[in-house]
């Protein structure tokens, strides 16, 4: 009989136990992502493409470091707003461990292909420090993509090398207007060969156009600006 009730006690006690960290587990939900409390900056460009579209880059701060999941959230519509202005808001997953107790900066973009013609501007939202917010009247206007033209050259006739060559020149325009973390589009728009003569020339040079995102604000102009030796040494060859 004592056996018998230190059996049915020992399963109470088992039972007891599993039910406290079931209510433990329940009480310690999955992390949402948060709205970013303060909003530091909001960049835009539109490109007059078809169809037109929309780059937006923001900048936030959050309490602490080992946030994660940043995501930059555009609002959708069941009809459009009167004011014409398209609502955003910056979110990021809270940390589910310790972390530094340091304010640190988040970063999120939105690419909008097919922005419809009734946006006039962006609103996006924070917490704390609220709401910041770009019309696109005060930015330059609809700019159209800014292509520009890599050419890369093999002494050796590879292809592969050339091609290389333009792609690195690409990658180093990508700085261009103190921009950060761009991207870019391309496609090869010629390829030439030289070869023959006394020295066994055997020269092939690629030409890519690219399009950068966000596009290239200036484009230096040949009659104002001295060529450097690589594009004299280019335009020789």
């Amino acid at each position: 009989m004592n056996e018998f009730k230190q059996s049915v006690c020992a399963l109470l006690i088992l039972i007891l136990a599993n039910c406290c960290l079931n209510s433990l587990y329940a009480a310690d939900p999955p992390a949402e992502p948060e709205t970013v409390k303060k909003i530091k900056q909001v960049a835009i460009q539109v490109l007059a493409t078809n169809p037109p579209q929309l780059f937006v880059a923001v900048s936030g701060e959050v309490p602490s470091g080992g946030f994660t999941d940043v995501t930059l959230t555009r609002v959708s519509y069941s009809k459009p707003p009167e004011d014409g202005i398209q609502d955003y808001y910056l979110k990021a997953l809270p940390p589910t461990q310790p972390a530094i107790a340091v304010i640190s900066e988040v970063k999120a973009r939105d690419r909008w292909i097919g922005m419809p013609s009734w946006v006039k501007g962006i609103r996006v939202h924070g917490v704390e420090e609220g709401v910041k917010e770009k019309l696109f009247k005060d930015v330059q206007q609809r700019a159209r993509p800014r292509v520009r033209r890599f050419k890369g050259i093999s002494n050796s006739g590879s292809y592969d090398e050339a091609l290389k060559a333009a792609l690195a020149k690409l990658n180093k325009a990508l700085a261009d207007d103190g921009v950060r973390d761009a991207t870019a589009t391309w496609k090869v728009s010629s390829v030439q060969g030289e070869v023959g003569g006394i020295t066994g020339l055997n020269r092939l040079s690629v030409i890519i156009i690219a399009n950068r995102q966000p596009a290239w604000k200036t484009q230096p102009d040949p009659a104002k600006t001295t060529p450097t030796a690589e594009q004299k040494q280019e335009k020789s060859e």
